[in-house]
Order: structure tokens, then sequence, then C-alpha cells
């Protein structure tokens, strides 16, 4: 099984572009556990409750092991990222199941944020897409950067998608 997922800070275009590419393409497209888990919580996330998400977003991802290539919103590195930076620490569960096999495609924070009720960085979004930038680079994980209009993404990484599929 070959795993896209879409990565990088919040309002970057990660939801509708993997959302758009698996209709386009036909694939398994596996949501962001996290804002399932978070709309449910009747309190403040802490730092425990990551791990939780975690655990949520594999067990998502593993009812679809069948499939040959599965486009996924997020995945663990997103949230190893924001335990970072939220917590300045990370659970061992979430460090220890990062998906090193992945192809991650790091999408560019380059249009204006809007407001959702979970998002908590409109002020940072450059920082932070650098902090994915990094990681990505030191965990030599495969992936590409996305920028420009939702046009020119998809385009993109419809391309990417026809040459891993010839």
């Amino acid at each position: 099984m070959k795993k896209i997922v879409f990565t990088g800070p919040e309002c970057s275009g990660k939801t509708t572009l993997s959302k758009e590419i698996a209709k386009h393409f036909n694939l398994v497209w596996v949501q962001e556990y996290a804002r399932q888990y978070l709309d449910n919580l009747e309190r403040s996330y802490n730092y425990s409750d990551l791990k939780k998400i975690a655990q949520g977003q594999l067990k998502l991802e593993s009812r679809h092991k069948e499939n040959r290539t599965l486009i996924c919103d997020t995945n663990l590195q997103v949230i190893k990222l924001w335990s970072i930076i939220k917590f300045s620490k990370c659970d061992p569960f979430i460090l220890k199941n990062q998906d090193r096999r992945a192809l991650y495609i790091l999408c560019k924070p380059d249009f204006e944020w809007t407001f959702d009720h979970l998002r908590e960085n409109p002020n940072n979004r450059w920082e932070i897409f650098n902090l994915y930038h990094k990681d990505l680079v030191e965990n030599n994980l495969d992936f590409i950067v996305i920028k420009g209009s939702h046009n020119k993404r998809f385009q993109l990484i419809s391309r990417l998608i026809h040459r891993m599929s010839t």
C-alpha cells in the first residue's frame, strides 16, 4: 500500500486538496481523526489527548490496508509537530509510529488564513511550515512542496499520481 499524506500548517489546503484528489482518482480518502475527536470533546484538549488522537488516526488508516493507494488528510507527523509546538514534548507512541514510507505533500500556507473553531495559529503559519520542512528533511522522508493556487496544486499532484501509477 502506498500512502500519500498531505501535511503542513493549518489552513494550508490539506483537507480540500486531499479530498478532491481522492475523489478525482477514485482513491480512498482518510480524514483527519483529530477533528472528529476534538469536536466531541467537552473540554479543552490536553497533552494526553494527542496520543488518543494518534491512535484514532492509525485506526482509520488501518481500515484500508487492502487498498493500493490511500490519500491521507493528515498523519502522525502533524500530531508530532502539534504536540511539540503546543506542549514542547511528544508522546513516545507518536514518535514510534511515524510513517517513514509515505509520500508527503507539504502544503505552503501561501493564501489567506480563514477562521475555523479548531485552528490556533493564524500568525505563525510560515514558522510552522518551516518546522514541517525541517522535520521532513531531517528524517529523510519522501516529500514534495506545493504552492500557489488550488488549481496549480491539483494539476501538480495529478501529474505525480499519473506517474506513480504507470
